[in-house]
C-alpha cells in the first residue's frame, strides 16, 4: 500500500514538474511575440507572478519598456500632429495675407478725371495748344487723388488753323473730357463773360445785332422807379447820403424833392428818342425809360445842355462835359445805339432832332478810349443790371465800340 502510495506521489511530481517547464517555455514564448502594448504587458505580468519571480521581474522590465516606447510613440504622434497642423495654419495665413495684400495693389486704379481748370481758353490763330494751361486731376478707387502731368495729357482736335469755337477732347489713362476754346480773329479780343459769348469774333453790324440780342432781355421799368435807382446807382462812394450830378460833378443829397435839387437827365434827349416820358398815373415804360440812359444833373445846366450833341467845345449845337464823364457819356450812347434799332450816331450836330440821331460819333469814340472805365461807371451798371435785368455792354468791354463803329470813321 505503501509502495502504491509512493508511485503515485512520485507520477504527480513527475507531472507537476513538467508542468512547470512547460507553463514556463509557454510563458516566455508569449512574451516574446505579444504586441508592446500597455494592456499586454501587465497582463502577462500577472500570470507570470504566480509562476516564478524571476520571470516576473524580466517581464515587468520589457513590460514598463513597451510601455514607455508606446506612449512614446503616442507623444511623437501627438506632437507631429500639431506640429503640422500648426505648419498648415500658419502658411494658410500667410497665404490668405499675400493673396489679399495682392489683391488690393491691384486695383486701386484711375476711377474718374476732372478739369479744374483751364487758363487759356483764348487762342490765335497757328498757336499751338498750352497743356500747361491745364489744371487736371485724377481719382483713385482708394479716395486719393493727384493732380497729373502735362507730359501724361494728350490733347484731341485741336486745330488753330481757322477762327471759331472748338471742341477739344482731353485725354488721360482710359478716360477723356472735352472743353471749349476759342480760336481768335485777328481783330477779336478775349471775351470771358458769358454774358456776352455769342459775341466773340463778331464786329461790325454783325456784333451790334448779336449784343442787341443780349441786351433785349431785360425788365422794363417807369420813369417813377428811376428816381430811387439812380440814388444807388450814382451815389457818392465818399458819402452813402449823396449822389454825384453827372455835369458838375457836385455832391448833393440823394433825397428826391421833386426835382428841384436834381432831376432826370436823358442823355440821349428825348426830343431825338421819339417818344416822351408820362408822370403820375400817365407813367409808361419806354425807351424814354430806360435807366442806362438816365443820370442825376442840376436842372439848370440839364437845361445848359439842352437837346445838344457831345462834342469839345461848346456852341448852339455842341456841348463839352467835364473830363471825367466824357467816356461815361460815350458808352451810354453806344448803348442806345445798340439797344434801339431806330436810334444812330453820326457826326453831324445839325441833324435833325426828328432823325433820332446822336454824336459826334468820332468824338465819342476818343473819348471811349480816354476817359477808360472806372469803379463808379462799373457799380452803376451793376446797380442798374439788378434792376432791370440787362448790362450795358461798353462798359464791361469798351472795345465793342471800334468793333462797331470803327470803320465809320
Amino acid at each position: 500500500m505503501n509502495i502504491y502510495k509512493k508511485t503515485i506521489m512520485l507520477l504527480m511530481t513527475v507531472i507537476l514538474v513538467s508542468l512547470i517547464f512547460a507553463c514556463d517555455r509557454i510563458t516566455t514564448q508569449t512574451t516574446t511575440n505579444t504586441t508592446p502594448t500597455e494592456s499586454t504587458a501587465t497582463t502577462t505580468q500577472t500570470t507570470l507572478t504566480e509562476s516564478s519571480s524571476e520571470t516576473t521581474s524580466e517581464i515587468t522590465s520589457q513590460t514598463t519598456t513597451n510601455t514607455t516606447t508606446s506612449q512614446t510613440t503616442q507623444t511623437t504622434e501627438t506632437t507631429t500632429q500639431t506640429s503640422t497642423l500648426h505648419s498648415t495654419e500658419t502658411t494658410t495665413e500667410t497665404t490668405t495675407e499675400v493673396t489679399s495684400t495682392t489683391t488690393t495693389e491691384s486695383v486701386i486704379v484711375v476711377t474718374e478725371i476732372e478739369l479744374v481748370d483751364n487758363e487759356k481758353k483764348f487762342y490765335r490763330l497757328n498757336d499751338e495748344f498750352n497743356k500747361d494751361s491745364l489744371e487736371l486731376w485724377a481719382y483713385k478707387s482708394d479716395n486719393t487723388s493727384f493732380q497729373v502731368s502735362s507730359e501724361d495729357i494728350k490733347i484731341r482736335s485741336f486745330n488753330s488753323s481757322t477762327s471759331g469755337k472748338k471742341t477739344i477732347f482731353i485725354i488721360y489713362d482710359k478716360f477723356m473730357i472735352e472743353t471749349t476754346i476759342y480760336i481768335l480773329e485777328e481783330y477779336a479780343f478775349e471775351i470771358n463773360m458769358a454774358y456776352y459769348e455769342t459775341a466773340i469774333n463778331l464786329k461790325g453790324n454783325n456784333l451790334k445785332v448779336t449784343l442787341n440780342n443780349i441786351i433785349n432781355n431785360y425788365t422794363q421799368l417807369l420813369y417813377g422807379e428811376a428816381r430811387y435807382i439812380l440814388q444807388e446807382s450814382d451815389v457818392d462812394p465818399n458819402n452813402s447820403n449823396n449822389i454825384v450830378l453827372v455835369y458838375l460833378g457836385t455832391s448833393i443829397k440823394k433825397d428826391w424833392d421833386g426835382g428841384a435839387t436834381w432831376n432826370r437827365e436823358h442823355v440821349w434827349p428825348q426830343s431825338r428818342l421819339g417818344v416822351g416820358v408820362g408822370y403820375g398815373d400817365d407813367d409808361f415804360p419806354s425807351k424814354a425809360t430806360d435807366v442806362h440812359n438816365l443820370k442825376p444833373a442840376d436842372p439848370n445846366e440839364n437845361a445848359t445842355r439842352s437837346n445838344d450833341y457831345f462834342d469839345y467845345f461848346n456852341t448852339n449845337d455842341t456841348y463839352e462835359p467835364r473830363d471825367e464823364v466824357k467816356g461815361d457819356i460815350a458808352r451810354i450812347l453806344f448803348y442806345m445805339a445798340t439797344m434801339y434799332f431806330d436810334l444812330s450816331l453820326n457826326d453831324d450836330p445839325l441833324s435833325s432832332s426828328g432823325l433820332k440821331s446822336m454824336g459826334i460819333l468820332s468824338v465819342l469814340l476818343e473819348w471811349n478810349d480816354l476817359d477808360p472805365v472806372d469803379d463808379f461807371e462799373r457799380n452803376r451798371n451793376e446797380v442798374i443790371f439788378s434792376y432791370q435785368g440787362n448790362r450795358n455792354p461798353f462798359i464791361d468791354y469798351p472795345d465793342f465800340a471800334d468793333l462797331i463803329w470803327g470803320e465809320e470813321v
